[in-house]
């Protein structure tokens, strides 16, 4: 593995869990860090059974190596190649976009599997790939490791809890943002506050100051831990401001909590979400503050659809075999 993972942002944490279905099928797992690694998930890695290495230009000569968006692989690729080749190379772009590295090395032929975090990904990414090389595409499905968070639903307790988390970007941010979360109408027994992680300031040049009389607070990136964050929300406004999710790995998040999401309707998410079932998903910033209202004021409907939001991610969107199949047919291609 060339990189590693870390409990904040979508690849770093997508590659956490990777790592738990990989170990799970007795995958030997040797990670090498290319930018820094979090102590605390030295240990946890440790622990799993994975080996750390220092990077050297011709450690991955004849390995098979994956690599979840590290900017520093694609920049040491050629160099790497050329002190020895790996024997495949799986790269995975987390965004909508092709990087300019990516490009070169795909142009060069030193990538050999392409993986793609949703259909709606590979749509964006396959024709600009295409039109420099030919693609090979790993067959995947991201997994998450349900088993790591307990269910637990807030209680309401006077207070009915919205929020968002993602990065400090201002792609990430809708402009009215605070506005979405100002129009959203509590019973007179509810108490609505707003909490924001991943807010500094590229999101606030995005969407400036919160509304007088609204009750929130923010926190920048990793200030508190996702899981933290979660068992202190209901609902999830995530409307975005030109990031065009590939996945989206806060709503996963969201489900295993039993925080209900409220999405737009376009990007990854009709393939994420059941609308009415496992969360809501619109373009429209007063239907998302409409629907997150219509949830403060149907607590019953709010349970059912966290409760069918963890159900759907556990049976429809993370199952084991399901996720390693793709990397099972890849593993057995090169013999035992």
């Amino acid at each position: 593995m060339a990189g590693f993972p870390s409990f904040y942002g979508g690849a770093d944490t997508e590659l956490d869990h990777q790592i738990d279905l990989w170990r799970s099928f007795e995958v030997d797992v040797h990670l090498v860090p290319m930018f820094g690694a979090d102590e605390r998930m030295i240990e946890s890695v440790i622990e799993r059974g994975c080996h750390i290495h220092e990077y050297r230009d011709e450690i991955f000569k004849d390995r098979v190596v994956v690599s979840y968006c590290n900017g520093p692989f694609l920049e040491h690729l050629p160099t790497i190649v050329a002190a020895g080749r790996p024997l495949c190379t799986i790269w995975f772009n987390c965004m909508t976009w092709l990087f300019d590295a990516e490009k070169e090395v795909h142009a060069r032929g030193f990538i050999d599997r392409f993986g793609f975090a949703s259909t709606y990904q590979k749509s964006q990414l396959v024709p600009e790939l295409e039109r420099i090389a030919p693609v090979q595409v790993l067959s995947y499905r991201p997994y998450f490791n349900v088993a790591r968070v307990d269910w637990r639903y807030r209680p309401w307790n006077g207070s009915y809890q919205v929020g968002r988390i993602s990065r400090d970007d201002e792609g990430k941010f809708a402009p009215d943002t605070w506005r979405i979360f100002d129009r959203v109408l509590t019973p007179a027994h509810l108490k609505k506050k707003v909490y924001i992680l991943g807010f500094g300031p590229n999101a606030e040049r995005r969407i400036g100051s919160a509304p007088p009389g609204l009750d929130w607070r923010t926190w920048t990136g990793n200030e508190i831990s996702a899981t933290e964050f979660f068992r202190n929300i209901d609902t999830m406004i995530h409307k975005t401001g030109g990031s065009r999710e590939s996945y989206c790995r806060v709503l996963i998040e969201s489900y295993a909590h039993g925080v209900v999401p409220i999405v737009e309707h376009d990007f990854a998410f009709p393939d994420l979400v059941v609308h009415g079932e496992t969360g809501f998903m619109t373009s429209d910033s007063d239907e998302m503050s409409y629907f997150a209202s219509w949830l403060a004021m149907n607590p019953a409907e709010h349970r059912r659809i966290a409760e069918h939001g963890r159900r759907h991610l556990g049976r429809a969107l993370s199952d084991l075999q399901t996720c390693w199949s793709g990397w099972e047919e890849l593993l057995r291609s090169f013999g035992p």
